[in-house]
């Protein structure tokens, strides 16, 4: 006799993990930092399709680059100190392609097309210090 037939089950628990794996639409906003579920007038919202897992995932990102943002803010406030060659900059770009790829990677295809048309993946990873005036 099989007995884990014979085994209670907890459709409660299977209902949460169902739907901590179901798919949801997330608006997105880089600038104000926010996963939402509900549109807004927000102009910079981005559309994506997440778990709830996926979307805490990404809130965290988005916090993480807040952080970023205050640093590198901080730096700015000091007279004749260089931002192409401060760390706090670069850590900052880094997230901003983190924060990026993964809407990119959890994004609908309009949402894709968008970054595509921006190439913000490519602009942050090559910035222009490389130009004349940065040496």
């Amino acid at each position: 006799m099989d007995r884990s037939s014979d085994k209670p089950t907890d459709s409660h628990a299977d209902n949460q993990t169902d739907k901590q794996d179901e798919k949801q639409v997330y608006y997105v906003s880089v600038s104000a930092g926010t996963v939402s579920r509900h549109e807004s007038q927000v102009s910079d919202q981005l559309t994506v399709f997440a778990t709830e897992r996926e979307k805490d995932q990404l809130e965290t990102l988005l916090a993480i680059k807040e952080d970023q943002t205050e640093r590198t803010f901080l730096r700015g406030l000091i007279p004749f100190k260089s931002a192409d060659r401060d760390p706090a900059t670069d850590q900052y770009n880094e997230r901003m392609i983190e924060v990026y790829r993964s809407i990119f990677r959890l994004g609908t295809e309009e949402t894709r097309r968008h970054l595509i048309h921006m190439d913000i993946l490519n602009f942050l990873k090559d910035p222009d210090t490389r130009l004349p005036g940065y040496h």
